[in-house]
């Protein structure tokens, strides 16, 4: 019996996830006008499982080289980063969670270290004025009450 390819099961875990995604923000308390909380996630959501399905069906001929020692570090510490990011972005807010966030990917993944502040305030602030202003997507202003 023939192995299953690398590209397969990991398309077998997204569609997983994928699914109970799309039925979470299905299950939301809002309606699906695109200016409200559940039309975005529940469309990323069909696009997750539709890419899900679409990797299962035509997996890549590609062999996996899985990353060792040195980028496993990277990748928990941004899987850290992200997950106290999620449990304090609403107390903290999210200029300041976003940019925290993004510093410590810049760093991780080796930016100069000149360009770290400067270009994750600005990204953090332009999603703010992106999302929260111009098209009224509520995003947590934590500390920073006055905005």
């Amino acid at each position: 019996m023939k192995a299953i390819n690398s590209d397969r099961k990991h398309a077998v875990a997204m569609l997983v996830l994928s699914v109970v995604y799309s039925w979470s923000a299905y299950s939301l308390d809002a309606d699906f006008d695109p200016t409200h909380e559940k039309f975005y996630p529940f469309l990323l959501g069909i696009s997750m499982t539709v890419l899900s399905l679409l990797l299962l069906v035509r997996p890549t001929d590609l062999k996996v080289s899985w990353p060792a020692g040195k980028n496993i570090g990277k990748i928990l510490i941004t899987i850290c980063a992200i997950l106290v990011y999620s449990l304090v972005l609403q107390k903290i807010g999210f200029l300041i969670c976003a940019s925290v966030l993004m510093g410590i990917c810049m760093w991780v993944f080796g930016a100069e270290q000149k360009w770290i502040l400067p270009v994750s305030v600005t990204v953090a602030v332009s999603f703010y004025l992106i999302f929260d202003r111009l098209l009224g997507l509520a995003l947590p202003s934590g500390l920073l009450t006055f905005l």
